[in-house]
């Protein structure tokens, strides 16, 4: 952030957040669900309004309104503290995930809302992710326009047993306010096939969302203005100092599936099990095979530069 922190009343806030030691934290769909049904319940919990949420690789975009500041701290405090403890058993790691104290920047005039809101949306682009912003899925914003914009509606007349199970746990979660736990989130994946994965991921989504899509909209005066206007402009944000590692965010697929291929780790979850010798030995056969640089390198493997 640059300059003195002003804080406006009412005003949508631009909340960025980045990763302690800009090192990677979203490595598989368990590690985005968990923290978005965390973010989802602490945002029901402390009444704010989020107009927009981006869960990027090493860090977050979040827009939201309240005219509080402290409130806005100890929203932002409560949901970096329950997914880091979440996060930390998972993955056998200790300490805050997030860097202090988070950014934020005051929009208050509908210019610098609606480039605010074109920012986030056009993170994954910008990284590379996909081409149009509605093609990436966490950044939500898809699910302005579709609760399952990623996979085909759900039958429940035609779906699994191990579906239907799925579906109605999450539900009763989702109505006590409770958050998806990565041992849960484990299990119930586990029954399910790929397409029925997709539709689980998406009903997970919708039925979780706490992001109000309406309210971004109406500074474009709808969703498909607000669409069109995303896809042509990047928006921009001038009080935050972005870094970006590499030419794509796309090459931390690549290493995960070059790992698991090798038989490394059996999935992502194992990464951090490996000592830090074991871990720098990766850094040349893996920048040889993916093409990774040595700054992606160290944040995807919590190395030292």
């Amino acid at each position: 952030m640059k300059g003195k922190i002003y804080f406006g009343a009412g005003a949508v806030q631009h909340i960025y957040q980045k990763t302690a030691g800009g090192f990677l934290i979203f490595y598989s769909v368990r590690d985005y669900l968990v923290f978005y049904t965390i973010f989802s319940c602490v945002a029901r919990i402390h009444k704010v309004r989020v107009i927009g949420l981006c869960q990027m690789v090493d860090h977050l975009h979040v827009l939201v309104q309240t005219d509080d500041l402290e409130e806005l701290r100890r929203f932002v405090h409560h949901y970096t503290t329950w997914f880091s403890q979440f996060y930390n058993k998972q993955h056998h790691q200790r300490g805050s995930l997030f860097s202090r104290p988070f950014g934020f920047a005051s929009k208050t005039t509908s210019k610098e809302i609606r480039s605010a809101i074109a920012y986030l949306f056009n993170n994954p682009v910008e990284r590379k992710q996909c081409v149009r912003p509605e093609q990436a899925r966490w950044n939500y914003l898809a699910y302005g326009a579709s609760s399952n914009p990623f996979s085909v509606s759900i039958k429940l007349v035609k779906a699994s047993r191990s579906l239907r199970a799925a579906l109605k746990t999450v539900k009763q979660l989702r109505l006590l306010n409770t958050p998806l736990s990565y041992t849960l989130l484990m299990r119930l994946f586990g029954k399910l096939s790929k397409d029925e994965q997709q539709q689980f991921i998406d009903y997970i989504i919708s039925t979780y969302n706490s992001i109000d899509h309406a309210a971004a909209s109406k500074y474009f005066d709808g969703y498909q203005n607000m669409v069109t206007a995303v896809n042509t402009t990047k928006g921009s944000e001038y009080e935050m100092q972005e870094e970006f590692a590499g030419v794509s965010d796309n090459v931390y697929n690549k290493i995960s599936q070059y790992l698991m291929e090798q038989k490394i780790i059996g999935n992502v979850d194992d990464l951090l099990l490996l000592d830090i010798d074991s871990r720098n030995g990766l850094k040349l056969p893996l920048a040889y095979y993916t093409g990774a640089t040595q700054r992606q390198l160290a944040k995807y493997l919590h190395l030292p530069e």
